[in-house]
């Protein structure tokens, strides 16, 4: 049995939560319990594309010890830059 939203029209879709049936409208949130939950039964079909993953594999390269130490160093000192500006900004603030 199809039933509809009274609230939009949009079709109610069968929920079980806390091991009772609702009816549920995913539009509008109306909610109304069934006292019988024959009838219902809330089935989810996967397609074949969707079952199987895909993986991607990408060539990596690898970083020198150099560059790593680099990017670590450039990395420091952006984020002190942010602090400094964090600090300044609240200050600012407070002065206001």
């Amino acid at each position: 049995m199809v039933e509809f939203c009274p609230k939009c029209e949009a079709l109610l879709i069968p929920i079980k939560d806390k091991g009772k049936t609702y009816l549920v409208c995913r539009l509008c949130g109306y909610r109304k319990e069934i006292r019988s939950s024959e009838g219902y039964k809330s089935v989810l079909k996967v397609s074949e594309e969707k079952r199987s993953k895909i993986t991607v594999m990408e060539e990596t390269r690898e970083i020198s010890r150099e560059d790593r130490e680099r990017a670590k160093e450039l990395m420091q000192e952006y984020y002190e830059v942010f602090l400094e500006t964090m600090e300044t900004e609240e200050q600012q603030e407070v002065s206001d």
